[in-house]
Parts: structure tokens; C-alpha cells; sequence
């Protein structure tokens, strides 16, 4: 058996990720992969048993990536709606950074081959996301009767949206849409005394 090299299978998951935004899930073979990274065919086997594989670990590579980059210099245990704040602007960050990766989630997310991945351990990830909302919830800011990825989703679903809008249609939001997106966001699940 070949030893597998790191950065070979990040270029494979990455081409993956390329060739994903721009032709979809099922637009993408393995013979295409391996044409567009230079990995032979053959290798990328090595690294991956199945295209179903692959794209598992594709999915758990996006999301890891999408986490971290929103997790960095997060502090749980500040202010909750400034925890907030810095969640949801370090979001809208990601989209725009990384527009690839935000395709190739919204196409997991969206199609029955993303439904019918088996992911272990992937809600694990979210799981410091899930803590400052149940801190939130405790300390009564929170709706209570809020799952955490409803809370959650109250974010990342509008401001999903209208970067889809800039990256498929062209349209164009400001800083002050996303404001306004926040400030709904958070009237909507938060407790008013």
C-alpha cells in the first residue's frame, strides 16, 4: 500500500471543493478530480475508497474549516449578546473569505446525497456554538424554548441567504444589511422584560 501524504489529500479535497461550487455534487467524478488536481486516478483511491468518501470527509474538511474560523478569539464567557455579535460578523467573514467552501456546504446542505452522508462526530463541532446560547438560555437572554441550532439558525440562515444572493444572482448587501439582519436575529431570541 502507498503512503499517503497530507497535503496530496488536502489538494484532492480541495479540487474536490473546486470543482463542487462550480458543478454541483453530482457534476463531479473522480476522473475529473484527478484531472484537475494531477492526482492520478488511481491514488486518489489510495487516499479515498469511494467518491462517498470523499466526499464525507470533504463535508467534515468544510465544516471543521467553517467552525474554526468562526470559534477563533471567541470568548463564551464575555458579554452574551457580544458573543453574539462576534459569532455572527465572524460568519458573515466566512462566507466572503470563502466563498468555495460556503458553496460546497450550501450543496451538502441542500441535497439528498448531503442528507444521506453519515457524519460521526460532526455535531461535536458545534457543540462550543451550543454552549454560549444554553449560557445564554440559563442566565435569561436566551428563549428557552429555543433549541440552540434554531438560535443559531436565526443567524446563519439569513445572512446565508444573501450571500447566496451575491454569489449566484449578483446582488449586493452592505455592512447595514447584516446589521439589520443581526439586530432581527436577536430580537427574535431573546427574552424582552
Amino acid at each position: 500500500m502507498r503512503k499517503r501524504d497530507d497535503q496530496k489529500k488536502n489538494l484532492i479535497l480541495k479540487t474536490t471543493a473546486t470543482l463542487m461550487a462550480k458543478q454541483g455534487i453530482n457534476g463531479v467524478s473522480m476522473a475529473m478530480i484527478a484531472k484537475a488536481s494531477g492526482v492520478p486516478q488511481a491514488t486518489i483511491y489510495v487516499y479515498f475508497s469511494s467518491k462517498e468518501e470523499l466526499l464525507k470527509e470533504l463535508y467534515k474538511y468544510v465544516i471543521q474549516k467553517n467552525c474554526d474560523y468562526i470559534m477563533k478569539d471567541l470568548d463564551l464567557n464575555g458579554d452574551i449578546k457580544e458573543c453574539f455579535k462576534k459569532y455572527y460578523w465572524r460568519m458573515v467573514d466566512y462566507f466572503r473569505h470563502y466563498p468555495t467552501e460556503f458553496q460546497v456546504y450550501e450543496q451538502f446542505m441542500s441535497s439528498m446525497m448531503g442528507k444521506s452522508l453519515v457524519l460521526d462526530n460532526v455535531t461535536d463541532l458545534f457543540q462550543p456554538m451550543y454552549a454560549f446560547v444554553e449560557r445564554g438560555q440559563r442566565e435569561g437572554i436566551i428563549k428557552q424554548e429555543l433549541h440552540p441550532i434554531v438560535v443559531l439558525s436565526y443567524f446563519s440562515l439569513l445572512a446565508a441567504n444573501i450571500e447566496k444572493g451575491k454569489l449566484f444572482w449578483g446582488n449586493r448587501a452592505d455592512d447595514l444589511v447584516y446589521q439589520i439582519i443581526f439586530d432581527t436575529s436577536w430580537d427574535a431570541v431573546t427574552i424582552h422584560k
